[in-house]
């Protein structure tokens, strides 16, 4: 941790100003106070001057005080934790634990599920990849066993130098096998393969990854993108096709005493329209008187 001295008018406004510059939370909140305001005796040799001294924590000590702060409030005893950083994995050890059997759960499920949501508090630091959980040395007995069931192909790639490629695994099964192959300086591991069960290829360091590719046939777990060959068909026209006839109007009875023109034109108004055609007036149609027509006058010729 870091000691800061942080001086102002008040020990509250101090305070909430570290909070806000370091962003820090309640569980890593730490704090002497130096130096209290006073007024002094009768307005003499008054301070109104505070001084705390605060221990900032660093990324560490951040997560393993958030996880102290957590298993309190659970109600789960234990004696210490303890923490060690391996490039940006955090590693917390739970220490002397009471009731480790309510803390691992089945299987290690209730250590899981603190595991997931330590990592989603802490997700936005970039300072930490990820945070393993441990509650003495469950995980790590664990890995062990699983690590165990290998040694016996493991020592032959020394001896005959040929890589061993491992069946499908998780990722958490292949992080197991990259950290115990990471303390060998005779050995490398490389992934193949896709999907979320990959498999991890184990071989001598003095061979080259693309000599154990030949030699196993396999591609690296890297995503190839492929350039698009195909040639695009052509677009076939459909064919023409002949409108439809109309459909045929069939015309409505006509009732009697009605023309064609029925409803459109009353009686009347064909029996005006028929006279009109033979040039007699209809009944009680009004007569159109036509009047002479003006014949111009003819030019007087001169004899």
């Amino acid at each position: 941790m870091t000691t800061i001295d942080k001086s102002g008018s008040s020990i509250e406004d101090i305070i909430s100003a570290f909070r806000k510059e370091h962003n820090i939370q309640d569980w890593e909140l730490k704090y002497e106070i130096l130096k209290k305001p006073s007024n002094g005796i009768f307005g003499l040799f008054a301070s109104k001057v505070a001084l705390v001294r605060f221990q900032l924590p660093d990324t560490t000590d951040r997560a393993r005080l958030f996880t102290h702060s957590l298993l309190t409030k659970m109600g789960v005893g234990f004696d210490s934790i303890t923490s060690h950083m391996e490039g940006k994995i955090l590693y917390l050890e739970i220490n002397g634990c009471k009731d480790t059997g309510f803390l691992i759960g089945k299987n290690g499920s209730m250590l899981e599920n603190l595991q997931y949501f330590i990592n989603r508090i802490f997700e936005a630091d970039r300072k930490i990849e990820k945070i393993f959980l441990d509650a003495d040395g469950y995980r790590e007995r664990k890995e062990d066993s699983f690590f165990r069931q290998f040694l016996p192909q493991i020592s032959k790639i020394k001896v005959h130098g040929k890589p061993l490629t491992l069946e499908p695994m998780s990722a958490g099964e292949r992080r197991i096998i990259h950290r115990h192959i990471e303390r060998d300086k005779g050995l490398k591991t490389l992934t193949i393969g896709e999907g979320e069960k990959k498999r991890i290829v184990i071989f001598s360091a003095k061979q080259s990854e693309k000599e154990v590719l030949s030699l196993s046939n396999a591609k690296p777990s890297k995503p190839i993108k492929a350039e698009a060959t195909e040639v695009p068909e052509k677009p076939i026209k459909p064919k023409s096709q002949k409108p439809a006839p109309k459909p045929k109007t069939v015309k409505a009875a006509i009732p009697e005493g009605t023309t064609e023109d029925y409803p459109f034109r009353t009686p009347a108004q064909h029996q005006a329209k028929k006279a009109a055609k033979e040039g007699m007036p209809s009944e009680g149609a009004t007569p159109r008187t036509s009047r002479p027509r003006r014949r111009p006058p003819r030019p007087k010729t001169e004899e």
